[in-house]
């Protein structure tokens, strides 16, 4: 085919009337030109023109291309099974061998988003998906909206869709009628997905609220391909509640209802599970269950873990005497995440060491509190605080303390070895033993003051220390000398205690401590004389005996000949807090066991009509420090003029909750004479009213639902006399399965309803914490849940692949049964533009140059050369001095001395060229014949 030329502003061509002007007004000009100049000037004129023109309404070049952009669109979701996805990998490979040279191919991966795998190249050499997307939903028309932005502009586009056509988000057909045209086609290719029956639940309806002691009723729906029986089981908070026959009908939703009553407030965890009878009537067994709850509305819940069983009594009582519901629980029995934790209005942690609690369980009890609300209280012990091993913990970010001080002057200089046992059965990299050890000790180095003195000696077979024993004037050196610990080795402690032992000997601290990190397994040697000899010398011990195969026995001898502590790791994430711990027991100065008088700080909520001379003597405290922003109503007087306060009693607004520091017990070790006073029940009743709070969901209805792979949260505001309460500041703060955190701004879209919307990637409970201010007043909180049972993959409707064959009709594709089809040549070549807008510019300024030489600039004519080399001589010789004939010698001067004036012109130039013909028609002529005019009409006057 012929190249064609077109316009792509063709409306803007009248702009070629212009010329008319142009011509006439270059016939009109006053301008006295040639008629052949005239004519030139006047040609170009118009070119000049017709080049803007042309440029301006967008003259392209339309050149036919043969050659192909294909970019593969594959489903990466869960529906798709492995084996599918193989097979799409090999289309694709296959495909790329009919690839031609001039071609360009690209990869693109979709499942509830979509990413480039492969730009489009030329000669694609692909192997294989590399990038990863989330699988629990199909956005097919993201994956084609991708597709078509990478297609090249100057080749025949293609887009070779590859799935199984079940889409859960998006609105690919649309998608594909805008994308699809004269140069773009879709084409698609079939994935197989599991075929046969299928049996699935489809939802668990129960009420979200409902009242203590109200009866109510749960319904589950389900479907089947095929009729038949099968039952349902039900669980209640992981309770088993117990099994319902079913006979699922096949074809259509079966409803199944189950009697519930609420005895007690808090939150319940609806779960039903199917299960046919025929296992091949269910092809996909992972949508066969469905989650639920529903919230119990009475009196506040309270989830109070006590680390010395027994002496929960004392708070106890005041808690249930004041109305709340009072659910006692070891550390170890700390629920393992935050929809756990949703139950409950306040969480309250007596002497609960943070070993006992996994990271996963310390980040959702500070989500529980930041973001969905709630409450913390933490009393003091010596398992709490610092000794808790809670520094740089989330659960210190949540509280109003900071468990270390800043100022440390004050305490005794510290000496401190840390004997870490680095043979190959401690592992290597982040999450083994050796490397929360070495996390561990780079912690310890911030805990240490400068005055402070650390040495790490790291041993296997031998014993070498990494970092010598030194003061800490410079940490940076120290946490990166441990960092650079590498395993390797068998293990013999001996030399690694003698080394500890003498190092601390030469050093004038007045507290010298080593901490041991072993599984214990070692060479015999006779341990006991050279420990108790150091303890003697009152160098301290302490084991951590780590692994499930570590020696217990040998590890408690040590730490009892040493005078230490003993501690026995399975996890080794303990390892950070229990070294945490060790560091502060060493300095002897965060554990302080002595009798003090509290002394009142600033106004608060919490000691309203409380004197702090009520309170009597305190035996015992944790030393932390109040974070800026804390309100601490309660003070530890310092023991001397120059120390400063320390907080007994501390709280703050964290997120959209609030959490109290205690740094004294409530219990009867260091509060002996407190505990049973009118001013205990009076100081622990109002913390705890505070801490649960005063702005309740009682003027709130919140709902959370996930939709079309979204959560959408709605809230409904009310006043006190049922009105709408409309223009308030709304918060959600919604909680991820895997505790991420997405904070939201709810936004007013009709009188007295608030929304917001997030994408759903995971399955498992999304926790939604609301709140709604005005100004700065709270009028309501409240927490909700919505879950997300199974993908909505499984969710299937079992029209994959009709409407794949009707994308293929839109697209103009159809469905491709061979890979070479990929790269199939198309039937009419498209037209490939090309503008020519910047090279008619280009055009236009030359013709522009050129209008302007042809009107300014005359060209020189036949006679000109002649006349010009005329003029110069009669210039020079009118310049140069009539020669003179040389003097004789010893003649004077002349007094006269005549020169003869120069020649005239007229009389040097030939007679020929004394009166140069000039034609009046040209321009020196036109001027001559002016200036005549004048002078005539002067001589007249």
């Amino acid at each position: 085919m012929m190249p064609t030329f077109g316009l792509e502003r063709p409306e803007l061509a009248w702009l070629l009337l212009l010329a008319v002007p142009v011509v006439w007004l270059a016939l009109r000009s006053r301008r006295q030109l040639s008629r052949r100049r005239m004519m030139s000037a006047t040609a170009v004129r118009l070119l000049l023109l017709l080049s803007l023109v042309l440029s301006i309404a967008g003259l392209t070049w339309y050149r036919p291309a043969d050659a192909l952009g294909v970019v593969f669109v594959l489903d990466r979701s869960a529906s798709v099974d492995p084996a599918a996805r193989l097979a799409a990998e090999k289309f694709v490979t296959e495909a790329l061998k009919s690839q031609g040279d001039e071609d360009l191919a690209g990869v693109v991966v979709f499942g509830g988003a979509a990413y480039v795998d492969v730009q489009p190249r030329a000669e694609l050499q692909w192997h294989g998906v590399e990038v990863k997307t989330s699988p629990h939903n199909s956005d097919l028309a993201a994956g084609v909206r991708l597709a078509s932005a990478l297609l090249p502009s100057d080749r025949t586009g293609r887009i070779v869709l590859l799935s199984d056509g079940e889409e859960t988000r998006g609105d690919v057909a649309t998608q594909v009628l805008l994308t699809s045209g004269t140069d773009v086609e879709v084409a698609v290719v079939p994935l197989e997905r599991a075929t046969g029956p299928d049996a699935r639940l489809e939802d668990l309806l129960t009420p979200s609220r409902i009242d203590e002691g109200a009866a109510y009723e749960i319904r589950v729906v389900a479907r089947a391909a095929k009729p038949g029986p099968g039952k349902i089981r039900l669980y209640r908070n992981d309770e088993y509640l117990g099994e319902l026959p079913v006979q699922l009908t096949g074809d259509r939703a079966d409803v199944f209802s189950v009697r519930q009553e609420a005895s007690t407030p808090g939150l319940y965890r609806y779960r039903a599970v199917l299960e046919v009878d025929d296992p091949s009537n269910d092809v996909v067994p992972q949508n066969n269950e469905v989650v639920s709850t529903v919230q119990v509305t009475g009196r506040p819940r309270v989830l109070y873990a006590e680390g010395i069983p027994g002496e929960d009594r004392y708070l106890r009582e005041v808690m249930e005497a004041q109305g709340f519901v009072v659910d006692v629980v070891r550390p170890e029995e700390m629920p393992p995440g935050a929809a756990g934790l949703r139950a409950y209005s306040a969480v309250v942690l007596s002497d609960v060491p943070a070993w006992v609690l996994t990271r996963r369980q310390q980040e959702a009890l500070h989500s529980y509190v930041r973001d969905l609300g709630r409450g913390l209280v933490m009393l003091g012990g010596d398992k709490s605080f610092g000794l808790g091993g809670y520094y740089q913990t989330p659960i210190e970010q949540a509280l109003p303390v900071r468990v270390d001080l800043k100022d440390k002057t004050r305490f005794p200089k510290l000496a401190m070895v840390i004997a870490l046992d680095k043979s190959c059965s401690m592992g290597e990299g982040a999450g083994t033993p050796l490397g929360m050890a070495k996390e561990a000790g780079i912690q310890t180095v911030e805990l240490l003051s400068s005055r402070d003195m650390l040495g790490v000696i790291g041993f296997d077979g031998a014993a070498t220390f990494i970092v010598p024993l030194q003061t800490l004037d410079d940490k940076a050196p120290v946490r990166k000398k441990i960092a650079q610990i590498r395993s390797g080795g068998g293990t013999d402690i001996y030399p690694a205690l003698d080394r500890s032992f003498k190092s601390l000997r030469q050093t004038d601290a007045a507290l010298k401590h080593v901490v041991l990190l072993s599984d214990g397994m070692t060479s015999g040697a006779d341990y006991q004389t050279l420990i108790e000899a150091a303890a003697k010398e009152h160098v301290t011990v302490t084991s951590l005996a780590i692994g499930q195969g570590a020696d217990q026995d040998t590890m408690k001898k040590f730490a009892k000949w040493g005078q230490g502590n003993f501690y026995y790791v399975t996890d080794s994430n303990a390892i950070p807090a229990i070294f945490t711990r060790e560091t502060m027991l060493a300095s002897r100065s965060f554990l302080v066991e002595e009798s003090f008088r509290a002394k009142a700080g600033s106004p608060s909520d919490l000691t309203r009509g409380l004197s702090a001379s009520a309170i009597p003597q305190l035996d015992g405290y944790v030393a932390t420090e109040a974070k800026p922003r804390a309100v601490v109503p309660l003070l530890i007087p310092g023991k001397t003029a120059d120390q400063p306060d320390l907080p007994l009693l501390a709280h703050w607004r964290h997120g959209l909750g609030r959490s109290v520091a205690y740094t004294s017990d409530a219990r009867s070790k260091w509060s002996k004479n407190f505990v049973g006073t009118e001013a205990y029940t009076q100081l622990f009743a109002q913390t705890m009213r505070w801490t649960v709070g005063d702005a309740t969901d009682a003027n709130l209805d919140v709902s959370a639902e996930i939709r079309d792979g979204e959560l959408i949260v709605t809230v409904d505001a009310f006043d006190e006399q049922g009105d709408f309460k409309n223009f308030l500041d709304g918060e959600a703060r919604v909680v991820a399965p895997d505790l991420t955190v997405h904070p939201l701004n709810l936004q007013q879209v009709s009188p007295g309803r608030y929304e917001a919307a997030v994408p759903v990637d995971q399955d498992g409970s999304w926790l939604v914490g609301v709140s709604l201010a005005e100004g700065e007043q709270v009028v309501g909180q409240s927490v909700v849940e919505a879950v997300q049972p199974y993908s909505p993959e499984y969710r299937s409707h079992g029209a994959g692949a009709s409407v794949l064959s009707e994308l293929g009709k839109l697209g103009g594709g159809g469905v491709l049964t061979s890979p070479e089809q990929a790269f199939t040549r198309p039937v009419v070549p498209r037209d490939v533009p090309k503008p020519l807008a910047a090279w008619l510019m280009g055009l236009s300024t030359l013709l522009l140059l050129l209008d302007i030489a042809v009107r300014r600039l005359e060209l020189p004519g036949r006679r000109g050369p002649q006349r010009a080399v005329a003029v110069t001589d009669v210039a020079r010789a009118a310049a140069a001095p009539k020669r003179q004939a040389p003097k004789a010698r010893g003649d004077k001067p002349a007094d006269d001395l005549h020169v003869e004036a120069p020649a005239a012109v007229e009389d040097i130039l030939p007679e020929q060229e004394a009166a140069p013909t000039i034609d009046e028609d040209s321009y020196v002529g036109g001027l001559l014949a002016a200036r005549k005019k004048a002078k005539s009409r002067t001589r007249k006057k």
